[in-house]
């Protein structure tokens, strides 16, 4: 009996059902992030859609119907998005006219059939880094489904957002990068051009990408003219092109952003750094960056910031990172400059986003870019250890470790479906205006993501993508007098709105005090409005 239990065990953890396993977690995850179109619009508009997702259709459903870039019923220009994903976003209100619960729903099916697209490009860059470990195909689609399925990263990919979208051309941009490396003619230009275009397309998804491009291009020069020896001409020769190409893809959005906004950044990213400071999210890198690294095991708020859990995420990280980068050097090949390019990026990336920006709010979704590299550095230190310790089960093992982790990931998304458990977080302000202003009344907020969304005639305060407001952050430090000069009738937001009439600097703005009053404060439900008298 005990022999038969063994034998089905084994069977049980065999690479053929392993791998049925891995697929049916894949279309579990399809039909996951499909699932609020079939529940109606109440779930649909809450389900994934973020604030500032909603910020995004907002503008794209502008486009869509004539008004531009815009936001605020098409009266307010704006750049604060990325481009590429607007642009996409905006052909399923092309195509309904407009409907918002459509535009939704095609936004959803849209952002599926992206991370869907994820799969095969993140398999394909664990494919490029896993071949010197284990050549073996079932691997690469393990941590490709660990990519598709985390509950983090499920909630990412379908934000209304860039971020699915970024990772998937991120992932593309790097496998090409490891064929031209691959390249023994220096003189075919087929993949180096390629290499131009998928950068730049890259850069359009997000403009942080610069972070990627750069060492992309300084660890070509170095292959090339010192380890490839083709000498610094023939190296020019095929990196120029390449770098040209990105500058032309990426030239026409800078250059409109420069011209009708005065910089090449969005406002959303000067709006953002607004809230920054010297190390001001550095205390909560360590928790995103372990999350990326087992991304079955998301870090409850409370212990992210406990100074144990800091310093250990942190010795548990650079350890894991140090060793698969030593171990993927040693072992040669030109998939190490492609995980040197890979690991600069993450180390500019945590730095920018730890030590300079703001909205740490936001860090969680501004690294998930990182997921695929720390996931496959994770895996490859744990599989070599495995080998060491036990080397004729280390498939066996890891293949265990694998099932745990994507039954891990699917009871924690199936608690994201209790009541309570996530909440969108705007709806009670979209829901009150709904009920409480005429379409044609002007409101404002500092966040006005859903509800501008909702409510056309909406004007946004945080500068997030009004270049109006913004200037009155950076000039005078508050939008207080912007908002009595402007038709805003109702000021409808989080509940912390109500200091606005009760703090020291509303009592010291005289004509704010004496054109606003607090009409409703309900810190229960996160809600408060002031209306002009």
């Amino acid at each position: 009996m005990s022999l038969l239990c063994v034998k089905q065990d084994k069977n049980l953890l065999s690479e053929k059902n392993f791998f049925r396993l891995i697929v049916v977690s894949l279309v579990l995850a399809t039909l996951y992030r499909l699932y609020p179109l079939v529940l109606g619009p109440s779930v649909l508009r809450e389900a994934f859609m973020t604030e500032d997702g909603y910020l995004m259709l907002t503008i794209a459903r502008n486009m869509a119907i004539g008004l531009g870039m815009s936001v605020s019923d098409g009266t307010i220009a704006s750049n604060g998005v990325q481009p590429l994903a607007t642009f996409l976003f905006a052909i399923p209100y092309a195509l309904t006219g407009g409907d918002k619960v459509l535009g939704v729903a095609g936004v959803q099916v849209i952002s599926a059939v992206i991370a869907v697209i994820g799969i095969f490009t993140v398999r394909s860059f664990m494919r490029l880094v896993l071949a010197p470990y284990d050549d073996r195909p079932l691997w690469p689609w393990l941590l490709a489904a660990l990519w598709f399925v985390s509950p983090h990263l499920l909630m990412h990919t379908m934000n209304g957002l860039e971020t699915g979208l970024y990772t998937v051309m991120l992932t593309v941009t790097l496998v090409v990068f490891g064929k031209v490396l691959a390249q023994e003619n220096a003189h075919k230009m087929g993949l180096p051009l390629l290499l131009g275009v998928v950068g730049g397309i890259t850069f359009l998804a997000r403009n942080d990408a610069i972070f990627l491009l750069f060492p992309i291009f300084g660890v070509w020069f170095v292959h090339a003219v010192f380890v490839a020896r083709r000498g610094l001409v023939a190296t020019l020769r095929s990196i120029l092109p390449s770098g040209i190409l990105i500058i032309a893809i990426s030239a026409p959005w800078m250059i409109s952003n420069y011209v009708n906004f005065g910089s090449i950044v969005p406002v959303s990213g000067t709006a953002q750094s607004l809230s920054g400071g010297f190390a001001r999210n550095a205390d909560l890198l360590p928790a995103m960056l372990f999350e990326y690294a087992f991304v079955m095991l998301p870090v409850p708020q409370l212990v992210q910031f406990m100074p144990v859990f800091q310093w250990g995420a942190v010795a548990i990280v650079v350890t894991i990172l140090t060793l698969f980068t030593v171990q993927t050097w040693r072992k040669g090949g030109t998939v190490r400059y492609v995980v040197l390019a890979y690991v600069i990026y993450a180390v500019l990336m945590s730095a920018y986003y730890g030590f300079y920006f703001g909205a740490g709010w936001f860090l969680s979704r501004y690294l998930s870019p990182l997921a695929p590299l720390l996931t496959v550095a994770s895996f490859s230190v744990a599989y070599t250890l495995a080998t060491l310790l036990m080397k004729s089960q280390a498939a066996r093992i890891m293949r265990g470790l694998g099932a745990i982790s994507l039954l891990l990931c699917f009871v924690l998304l199936g608690r994201l479906l209790i009541p309570g458990v996530k909440e969108q977080g705007h709806f009670q302000v979209v829901d009150w205006v709904t009920q409480n202003v005429a379409e044609d009344i002007w409101v404002g907020a500092v966040q006005t993501g859903t509800v501008g969304y909702w409510h056309d005639r909406t004007i946004n305060l945080d500068g997030k993508v009004n270049p109006d407001a913004l200037h009155a952050l950076l000039t005078e430090g508050h939008v207080l007098n912007y908002v009595v000069d402007s038709d805003i009738a109702y000021l409808a937001d989080w509940h912390g709105i109500a200091l606005w009439v009760t703090d020291e600097l509303a009592v010291k703005n005289a004509r704010f005090a004496k054109e606003f009053a607090l009409v409703l404060h309900e810190p229960e439900n996160n809600l408060a409005v002031l209306k002009r008298r």
